[in-house]
């Protein structure tokens, strides 16, 4: 059985994003953005996301009580996966274990799931918007 492990909470709550969360799936490193305004300040964020080897989305009307629970705001990883599991038997025997492969999974409000399986993530910078 699979369980979450939560890794990341986002800067402010979804409710308050002013950007809708989205999938970057632009150069080397894709990434949730978003955009949020703090103090009367602008901002872009997101989640950065390395080596993905697979990336889904879920509406939020297809997400289930599991992609919320322990997700709402927060990114997890989900242990025991069995997505990794058919990913590691999917992929051709001389790649297989070449990388480490995680489960991320976020749920962010108005927008649903974001799923990637990547080797690792970073929290991006805030960076202030010029208006």
């Amino acid at each position: 059985m699979s369980s979450k492990k939560p890794l990341y909470t986002v800067a402010v709550p979804s409710t308050d994003f002013i950007t809708e969360a989205y999938w970057d799936g632009k150069g080397a490193s894709p990434a949730i953005r978003f955009g949020y305004d703090k103090n009367g300040v602008e901002y872009r964020s997101g989640i950065e996301f390395r080596r993905v080897l697979a990336m889904r989305k879920r509406a939020e009307r297809c997400c289930t009580a599991w992609h919320i629970e322990g997700a709402y705001d927060t990114l997890v990883e989900v242990e025991n996966s069995p997505w990794v599991q058919e990913m590691r038997a999917d992929t051709n025997a001389q790649w297989r274990d070449k990388s480490e492969m995680h489960h991320y999974l976020i749920y962010l409000d108005s927008v649903g799931c974001f799923e990637a399986i990547a080797e690792s993530w970073a929290a991006l910078l805030e960076e202030a918007v010029a208006r």
